[in-house]
């Protein structure tokens, strides 16, 4: 059942990129993030409250969970909305990847969490990875700018989240119940993206189309929900060691949605690229194995 677990989360936000690509278009990207966010910690609230979870936090693990959700569920996923109107949802799927390598320097100069030889090796060839399917797809791509723009964008979003784990680790460290503080840090979250939407003049109206509502739901329901309660069912039982092979077998799931949607050819490049990427994060993910964390 957990195996069934992985590969069912690993399908969910292998996916949730192309749901993404869908909204663009239709309103502003900051109304589909602040509505998918506010959402999922309406139903994790809704779970937590059934399932007689604790929801309170004290001082610090709300400061804690402020940070989080204003980097992760506002910069992060804004820059993420950004880098998916200029690349095609594989490529900033892909990118996305590296988070697990970039979170291994950061983790190491902020918390002071060491890291393995082959822990760094594995950094080194992921990024290599990334660079080589990059270079492919920036190659053909018909407006070079524009994709440079979206992987950029991408990796900018990549450390945003980076930064957003060093205070979601505090806040574990700290004692704080995993679905509390997630669901607390999408409350901070949407909230900004609220307040940033207000100043910014947007408007919050959700479109009349079903197409557009479906992919709301799919990625509040199933991306921020359900992956979650999956990835996190998994790492209580079997350790974040397993459960953080998802960030490994993301990427192909991607890429060949992207083939079959967006019509992507890849060529050699990407595919020494992802097999680099894989081969990275196998190393970073072996060499790293956090202690079980409850998710009460």
């Amino acid at each position: 059942m957990d195996y069934a677990a992985l590969g069912l989360c690993t399908l969910i936000w292998g996916t949730t990129w192309l749901a993404i690509k869908f909204q663009l278009g239709r309103v502003d990207p900051t109304a589909s993030i602040f509505w998918r966010f506010a959402i999922s910690a309406a139903v994790i609230f809704l779970i937590s409250l059934v399932q007689r979870r604790p929801t309170r936090l004290t001082r610090r693990q709300h400061l804690y969970a402020a940070a989080q959700g204003v980097l992760v569920f506002f910069g992060g996923y804004g820059l993420v909305y950004m880098a998916e109107a200029h690349a095609v949802s594989a490529v900033v799927a892909v990118a996305f990847a590296t988070l697990a390598l970039v979170n291994t320097a950061v983790f190491r100069v902020f918390l002071g969490q060491k890291a393995s030889r082959a822990a760094w090796i594995g950094a080194a060839i992921g990024v290599s990875g990334v660079a080589a399917l990059s270079a492919g797809q920036i190659a053909s791509a018909p407006v070079k700018g524009d994709i440079v723009l979206g992987v950029g964008l991408t990796f900018a979003s990549v450390v945003v989240n980076a930064f957003g784990n060093v205070f979601t680790r505090l806040s574990q460290q700290t004692g704080s119940p995993i679905w509390a503080s997630t669901g607390w840090a999408m409350v901070y979250g949407s909230g900004a993206t609220l307040l940033f939407g207000l100043v910014k003049g947007v408007s919050f109206a959700l479109p009349m189309n079903a197409g557009y509502l479906a992919g709301l739901l799919y990625l509040s329901l199933f991306g921020s929900v359900a992956a979650f309660l999956l990835y996190y069912g998994v790492a209580s039982r079997r350790g974040f060691g397993l459960a953080s092979y998802i960030g490994v077998m993301t990427p192909p799931v991607a890429m060949a949605a992207s083939s079959l949607v967006e019509k992507v050819r890849w060529d050699l490049s990407a595919l020494i690229g992802l097999c680099l990427i894989i081969a990275g994060q196998v190393l970073v993910v072996r060499q790293s194995a956090p202690k079980p964390v409850s998710i009460d």
